[in-house]
């Protein structure tokens, strides 16, 4: 009978899994305790952060324009304005979710940290994020 080999986490692991785990409500608690801003725009210079670049010079939203607005309104329970603010931070937090609580399962199976990147679900799950930031931003390019 062959003997499974049981993997070693090391201290990256713990430190990799450890931040993984905190980062999500570490966010979620700043988004809530932030107030939502009525322009739908600049909640993120509440933290001290210097107005969008890309606004300043071309008076159009970036593509990650609205997406601190959107995951405050979201922590104030108003989804359906977080939604109409920037519908893909409402899909960026689903999925972000969806991933975090998949986190635990993956460090009790003893998965070395750098190995997550190699999940069958990640990178479709980036590419759909990634697909939908852009084409909200081009749909409010051309608004």
């Amino acid at each position: 009978m062959e003997e499974k080999r049981q993997t070693k986490l090391t201290y990256v692991d713990h430190f990799g899994y450890i931040t993984l785990l905190l980062s999500f409500p570490v966010i979620l608690l700043l988004s809530h305790l932030v107030t939502p801003d009525p322009s739908g725009l600049g909640t993120h210079k509440s933290f001290g952060l210097p107005p969008c670049g890309f606004y300043t010079i071309f008076h159009k939203p970036c593509p990650s324009c609205g997406m601190t607005t959107s995951f405050s309104l979201l922590m104030h329970g108003r989804i359906l304005e977080a939604v109409k603010t920037q519908p893909a931070a409402v899909f960026l937090f689903i999925t972000v979710f969806f991933v975090w609580v998949t986190i635990p399962y993956h460090y009790i199976k003893k998965k070395k940290f750098f190995d997550l990147l190699d999940l069958p679900y990640l990178l479709p799950v980036l590419i759909a994020n990634l697909v939908i930031i852009i084409l909200v931003w081009i749909i409010r390019l051309l608004l």
